[in-house]
């Protein structure tokens, strides 16, 4: 089974992911991976690289979209399928549609979208919905540093590319949505609400 899970920056996704590890093993007796995007590759080491860049440059957000492109095809021959063929549960902490809703707003969207067509889609998408508000709060108080798209300016944009990315994988792909406002003690009771009947997590 792989599951992706996305959202804003400072939608708590790191927190959902190690809830959702823990959560899975005790229900399906399984092993879970966990991994991310930008990878720990050379591809995602360069992709860290230019989202701390301190000046945008005129083709920046087209280099961006070609590089988690790569990166992504890296992960899944690298990390995603050797993992899923051992018959274990992969979690990414972003996958194609963060590049799609994020790349997007500074170039075309179905570009970016046809670069990750070779991509495989996973089994379920959680998406982590939460206010632009609460995520600069966060992103206030957790982070060090700032990375490109950690503005409300972007986020804004990114939510209303993040909704369309949404209805665009709908028909292919089954979502389910996470209420990112709520405190991390209460991250546990959300993810057992919303996936505990799901056809994907029942005993078989």
């Amino acid at each position: 089974m792989f599951i992706a899970i996305e959202g804003l920056d400072g939608s708590g996704k790191s927190t959902t992911v190690k809830e959702l590890k823990l959560w899975l093993e005790k229900r399906l007796k399984k092993e879970v991976m966990l991994t991310q995007e930008p990878t720990k590759h050379p591809s995602g080491k360069l992709i860290r690289e230019m989202l701390v860049a301190q000046e945008e440059s005129p083709l920046l957000h087209e280099k961006l979209a070609l590089a988690f492109a790569t990166d992504r095809l890296n992960h899944l021959e690298t990390d995603i399928w050797p993992a899923l063929k051992q018959d274990k549960i992969v979690i990414t902490d972003r996958y194609l549609f963060s590049s799609i809703a994020y790349q997007s707003v500074a170039v075309n969207y179905e570009w970016v979208k046809g670069l990750n067509r070779f991509a495989m889609l996973p089994d379920l998408l959680i998406y982590i919905n939460v206010s632009v508000e609460t995520a600069l709060k966060r992103i206030k108080l957790y982070r060090e540093n700032v990375e490109l798209y950690e503005t409300g300016h972007y986020l804004e944009q990114i939510l209303t590319q993040y909704r369309k990315t949404l209805d665009d994988f709908s028909a292919h792909i089954p979502i389910i949505e996470l209420d990112g406002e709520i405190s991390p003690d209460e991250i546990d009771a959300e993810i057992e609400k919303k996936l505990g009947k799901h056809e994907l997590f029942l005993e078989k």
